[in-house]
């Protein structure tokens, strides 16, 4: 079937419109970015996204800050805002994932716990008061570099080593009498600022290891 000329001139500009239109958008797109508040070196805290002492809003514009700045801080117990400065309810739980690790730092009382990476965070109210905020900590490894990143933290949260030295004894146990299924072990809580636990959770059918830091109030 023969071609017209009309049609041939057609299918010669019409590719090239197509790639200065897409040329276009990305550069309309580029501008969008440079003058957005995600591409500022150091942006300015809105009030939405920093409390008035300088905490995370537990939030989600206060995850996309962190998410910026690279740094979640959080108090917990004496001193702490209420749950609704921190925009979470008085009985309420809000979660994150970060899009990647960042540092936790952690005000209980006294005492200053700084934790890097931090892959998630789960935060939980009662009563109108914080009471636990659970650090995810991102990829542990293996069971053997779960335990050994446990006993690394050990001295600055004041755990009891005889509790981590059992773990491999509480793992081969649940592997002699299971089949199958996640095996969960703890360590602490610690006594100071904050009451600090660390959970480990192995799941046998994939191999996948999770450790997380919940902090509490401190007694």
């Amino acid at each position: 079937m023969s071609v017209s000329k009309r049609r041939r001139g057609l299918l010669t500009w019409l590719p090239a419109a197509i790639l200065v239109l897409v040329i276009l958008l990305v550069v309309v797109a580029a501008f969008a970015v440079q003058g957005s508040w995600w591409a500022e070196e150091n942006p300015a805290a809105s009030s939405d996204q920093k409390a008035s002492d300088g905490s995370s809003m537990l939030t989600d514009a206060g995850f996309d800050y962190v998410n910026v700045e690279g740094t979640v801080r959080v108090r917990i117990g004496e001193g702490a805002l209420a749950a609704d400065q921190l925009g979470l309810g008085g009985d309420a739980q809000k979660s994150a994932e970060f899009r990647r690790p960042v540092r936790a730092v952690i005000a209980g009382r006294d005492d200053v716990y700084v934790v890097d990476d931090v892959i998630a965070l789960t935060t939980a109210s009662r009563d109108g008061e914080l009471a636990s905020v659970t650090l995810t900590l991102d990829n542990p490894g293996t069971w053997s570099d779960a335990v050994a990143e446990v006993r690394g933290l050990a001295p600055t949260f004041g755990w009891d080593e005889t509790q981590i030295d059992a773990l491999d004894d509480e793992l081969g146990r649940f592997n002699r009498n299971a089949t199958d299924g996640a095996f969960t072990a703890t360590v602490g809580p610690s006594d100071g600022g904050a009451r600090v636990t660390a959970t480990l959770v192995f799941d046998r059918g994939n191999g996948t290891m999770l450790v997380s830091l919940t902090f509490e109030p401190g007694s």
